[in-house]
């Protein structure tokens, strides 16, 4: 019963060490399209306008989760420049959380 209780053990942790962990996740898309939403206008693209906008209906959007003005923060300061570039550069609004492989 140990062997197989180590050799379960081993496969989870090696499993974990080999496999690439996941880059999306749907609190992530969300958020993208948020992002995308807020910036879809090319008049309210400048990046403090953005910003502002998708803080507050990010955090209107997840209110019920713990910490989700750390959440919000964390990824407007990290995604909100390249959503913006995206944009700016013809991709469709439809299509920008997609390419840069959040959704």
């Amino acid at each position: 019963m140990k062997t197989l209780l180590c050799l379960f053990a081993l496969i989870a942790v090696s499993t974990a060490l080999v496999l690439p962990p996941l880059k999306t996740s749907a609190i992530g898309c969300l958020m993208c399209e948020i992002v995308v939403k807020v910036a879809e206008d090319p008049a309210d693209r400048d990046a403090h306008v953005v910003e502002n906008k998708f803080d507050a209906e990010c955090k209107a959007t997840f209110k019920h989760l713990p910490f989700v003005d750390k959440e919000c923060e964390a990824y407007g300061n990290s995604k909100i420049d390249p959503i913006i570039k995206e944009l700016e550069g013809g991709t469709a609004p439809q299509d920008v959380c997609t390419k840069l492989k959040e959704c």
